[in-house]
């Protein structure tokens, strides 16, 4: 009997452009939505004066405040689908690709978890202590859970590019942005965070705008293509 050769579900995918599209408008659409809940926020670094500290905090608008918090809170929520397609879209075809997908995966959970939880939640209770006469050594304490907080989410961040980077150069899928330079920020950048995690943070996502930007343009061009360094 005659039977229909039919494409598997992964070829099918892996020649579809809407998936990579949907990840990069979504990994896109978390930075654009992050920058606009933190320009309308109030960020104080550790080592602040006191006077500083309560001058910054205690003048803020609560309500602009919390409300730029909320929208922030909320690319975060954009960026777990996006870490879903990225993971599946670069763990298709090796072992290693989906063990260091996955792995891609399982700490952007992490990272996000942690920064909701660890990053927004004490930030939002030092401002809002800040206006209920609260004491200002207190406030500053509070303050620095966020702020030391940072410094591991942007090592997360980091293990995030090197573990995605990794599986870049398993399956050969943007072998020169997403794998080598993943790698070189990941790797570099895990070594040095405390002692720079602003401009390792920045690093970051720089390359992960870069990420965003290869996968708007939609999948590779043929199978044979991902043998071949890409960028």
């Amino acid at each position: 009997m005659t039977q229909l050769a039919t494409p598997s579900v992964l070829e099918t995918d892996a020649t579809d452009s809407r998936p990579w599209r949907w990840a990069g408008g979504l990994a896109l659409a978390h930075v654009v939505i992050l920058f606009a809940g933190f320009s309308q926020e109030v960020a104080v670094t550790h080592g602040t004066s006191l006077t500083e500290l309560q001058d910054k905090y205690g003048s803020a608008d609560l309500n602009r405040v919390f409300a730029g918090g909320y929208v922030e809170a909320m690319a975060f929520v954009v960026l777990v689908p996006a870490l879903v397609l990225i993971a599946r879209l670069f763990g298709r075809r090796t072992e290693t690709g989906r063990v260091a997908a996955q792995t891609f995966l399982g700490l952007g959970v992490v990272y996000a978890a942690a920064t909701l939880a660890v990053g927004f939640a004490p930030g939002a209770a030092a401002i809002y202590a800040a206006h209920h006469d609260v004491p200002i050594s207190t406030i500053a304490t509070v303050n620095d859970i966020r702020n030391y907080s940072y410094i591991l989410q942007v090592a997360i961040s980091l293990a995030m590019a090197l573990a995605l980077g990794v599986a870049a150069l398993a399956e050969r899928i943007h072998v020169r942005w997403v794998g080598w330079c993943g790698v070189a920020v990941g790797a570099v950048g895990l070594v040095a965070t405390p002692f720079a995690h602003n401009a390792l943070g920045m690093a970051q996502l720089i390359w992960w705008v870069g990420l965003a930007v290869l996968l708007l343009r939609g999948a590779p061009a043929t199978a044979s293509d991902r043998s071949l360094p890409n960028a």
